[in-house]
């Protein structure tokens, strides 16, 4: 049996941790979320050097008002990890890394790849305004260490309040007209520079970054024509 819980109408619904089958393929879905929320989306992350994991995406509904933003629809990221495993048997713990968006997690929102070089899967995150112009998004890197589950890229905020009180929020950082993505263990951005408008660059900035003991290093910065550009097509948001 699940012990998953939630409390619906608060921001931060309430998670707890349950005794489940180690392979997280046999796991029974709705083990992984509330009794009120809904699954939107589910993605295995492999164990590569460590353990498997589960990341799912889902809602559920707040009823407190927000300003301006009628929906109340909240959307949620948790990543399930596996601790004090058996030979049968795991112990998964949910970290909440999205908590309550207003916007649903859509598409390509989650993605995988090493960007920390320790064999195992970081997740690139991208959450979509979808009342927004210019593919505006709230981007987000989150890393596994052991038993913990860091925001390793992504340090500002975007809500949607049209004035003050309550607010529905994402952390993260916020782009327009940017992709980004990972290449060969390195994150990069392509983004608009100059120009007269942000539909309309003079040319686009490519940033690759690497990750190490002291966070993130800028390794290149590239400026490309936009005709010329084809780093932007693999990434995520498209332009």
């Amino acid at each position: 049996m699940s012990t998953v819980t939630a409390v619906v109408g608060q921001t931060r619904p309430a998670l707890r941790a349950f005794e489940g089958p180690r392979n997280p393929r046999d796991i029974d879905l709705n083990d992984l979320v509330p009794l009120a929320g809904r699954i939107d989306a589910v993605w295995y992350v492999p164990a590569g050097r460590t353990r498997p994991q589960v990341a799912v995406a889902w809602h559920f509904s707040d009823r407190r008002p927000v300003l301006g933003w009628n929906d109340p629809r909240r959307y949620v990221l948790t990543l399930w990890n596996p601790e004090k495993q058996t030979p049968g048997s795991a112990r998964w713990v949910p970290h909440i890394l999205i908590r309550a968006s207003p916007f649903k997690l859509v598409g390509r929102a989650v993605r995988l790849a090493d960007v920390t070089r320790d064999g195992h899967d970081d997740l690139l995150v991208t959450v979509l305004c979808s009342d927004c112009n210019h593919s505006t998004a709230v981007v987000s890197l989150y890393a596994t260490f052991g038993n913990a589950v860091p925001r390793i890229l992504g340090s500002g905020v975007f809500g949607v309040a049209k004035g003050p009180g309550r607010d529905a929020r994402v952390h993260g950082r916020v782009i327009s007209e940017t992709a980004w993505g990972a290449r060969h263990g390195l994150v990069w951005f392509d983004e608009p520079r100059g120009g007269t408008s942000v539909c309309c660059p003079a040319y686009r900035l490519q940033t690759f970054m690497r990750w190490g003991p002291k966070g993130w290093r800028t390794v290149r910065r590239k400026r490309v024509r936009p005709e010329a550009d084809h780093l932007v097509t693999t990434g995520y948001p498209l332009p």
